[in-house]
């Protein structure tokens, strides 16, 4: 298993991610988590911006995990 695994199931997404099936799923999970206000302090979303004078004043490089 291991790597060798990670490798191929990387290649099996690939294969599949520009079908309407997996945009479906995708587009479902991206909706689905960032409508938890429980889960965003997990990856660093922090909400809406507009009532917080937007992006541009809180800035882009603020998140430390990409």
């Amino acid at each position: 298993m291991g790597a060798d695994w990670e490798r191929d199931r990387v290649v099996i997404l690939r294969s599949m991610e520009d079908s309407p099936f997996f945009q479906t799923v995708r587009g479902g999970l991206v909706t689905g988590l960032y409508n938890q206000k429980a889960v965003w302090p997990l990856f660093g979303y922090e909400g809406e911006s507009y009532s917080k004078g937007g992006y541009i004043d809180r800035g882009f490089d603020d998140i430390n995990w990409i």
